[in-house]
């Protein structure tokens, strides 16, 4: 009987000390195929006509992939920042593109912030299976494949404003004199620019009450737009609507001081940069955004990106709306690469299953700062806010809601 239960403590010993080892070797094998870093890319204009607006978008990126390496990266595994700058020239995103997509392994996330690359990018991504968080522009984002917007379309930013107009003119009117409210878009002829002029948003500022009777169109590079609000001016609008960046609503606030004429003004999106470029020309001016301004200090979030601002030395002109926007996209595919390894592990990890969990998150609000809902057929975000310039701050004054969704209906 003793020599049996020697022979039994023999047996467990044996055995526990082999299970011992089999998940020390299985552990050391796993964590063998850890990549030795994750590259994730900012493809954009650093130098070209956007650069005054965009240069807070690569510090963002760089800070934000930093913020992630400092706690350890994904994982344990850090990221490798690659930028690439085209200068506003499609051509020389495509060149920069057809060097990433070579690169082994692949990129597992590109962050990009020009429509029009973006667009001629778009059926590339897919064919490579590399996701990317760009600018919302509809010819960027759908049919839905590899691209998931930073922020809601435009035209569904528009569609906010609008229901946010239709709600603040109204009640401020005699019974005995109620009219529409008339509405001109004056906005940069690009790809960018011309993003909300859909039918969908015609469409919707029609079945909201809003008369849209002008739409102007002026060049990245004018100085002014004198002759455009000159025929918007005779139609008696009340509100014009501008969907550019960095000098261009500064233009349209200058030209609007130099003919004494007052009238309102919507603008998206809209940050500091063009803000104080314009000064208080553009004091008041409102406009959608889906992300927290920096100048909400009071939010944790925002106080931790702007305290690695801080720490890193960035100048007060960089702080400004589209340093948050790329915190939020950097954080996001963070997570998506977190529960892309959590589900297949570090060996099958690639561009398709970082995919299928940027298709999987509901309502993620990455420190706060946003949030990202994506399905397999709507790869745009919903939720955003109205923000008015006022006293050198930009800030909310409504609370989070759904952008209207005004995609054309082939992509629902």
């Amino acid at each position: 009987m003793e020599n049996l239960r020697k022979l039994l403590a023999i047996v467990v010993l044996t055995l526990f000390v082999g299970c011992l080892f089999a998940n020390l070797s299985s552990s050391a094998s796993a964590s063998s195929k850890k990549p030795k870093e994750i590259q994730l890319v900012l493809l954009g204009d650093m130098s070209g006509p956007y650069a005054s607006a965009t240069l807070p978008v690569k510090f963002g990126f760089v800070d934000a992939c930093a913020y992630i390496n400092d706690r350890g990266g994904i994982k344990g595994v850090p990221i490798k920042v690659i930028e690439r700058d085209s200068g506003g020239k499609v051509d020389a995103a495509i060149s920069h593109y057809m060097g990433i997509r070579e690169m082994s392994p692949k990129p597992l996330g590109i962050v990009g912030y020009v429509s029009g690359e973006g667009e001629a990018l778009r059926e590339r991504f897919g064919e490579d299976k590399i996701p990317a968080i760009w600018v919302t522009a509809t010819p960027v984002i759908y049919p839905a494949s590899y691209t998931f917007g930073i922020f809601p379309l435009y035209s569904d930013f528009f569609g906010l404003f609008i229901d946010w107009l239709v709600e603040d003119w109204y009640p401020k009117q005699d019974w005995y004199k109620k009219r529409a409210p008339r509405l001109a878009f004056l906005t940069w002829d690009s790809a960018y620019g011309r993003a909300p002029l859909t039918d969908e948003s015609y469409a919707y500022a029609k079945k909201r009450g809003v008369d849209i009777v002008a739409t102007e169109l002026y060049g990245l590079r004018n100085v002014d737009v004198t002759t455009q609000l000159v025929r918007i001016r005779s139609k008696k609008v009340d509100w014009i609507y501008n969907n550019t960046t960095s000098h261009g609503p500064a233009v349209v606030a200058k030209s609007m001081k130099g003919l004494g004429y007052k009238v309102n003004f919507a603008s998206t999106p809209f940050d500091q940069a063009s803000y104080r470029l314009a000064g208080n020309d553009l004091e008041g001016t409102v406009g959608p955004w889906s992300h927290r301004s920096p100048d909400e200090l009071d939010h944790p979030g925002v106080k931790a990106a702007m305290d690695y601002f801080k720490k890193k030395g960035r100048k007060e002109k960089h702080s400004t709306n589209y340093y948050i926007l790329l915190w939020g996209a950097v954080l996001t595919f963070e997570e998506a690469i977190n529960r892309a390894v959590d589900e297949v592990g570090w060996e099958k990890l690639d561009g398709a299953a970082v995919k299928a969990q940027m298709e999987k998150l509901k309502d993620f609000s990455p420190m706060g700062l946003c949030h990202y809902t994506f399905t397999s057929k709507k790869h745009s975000p919903s939720k955003a806010r109205m923000y008015r310039a006022e006293g050198g701050k930009i800030l909310p004054f409504t609370n989070w809601e759904d952008c209207p969704d005004l995609r054309p209906a082939k992509f629902r």
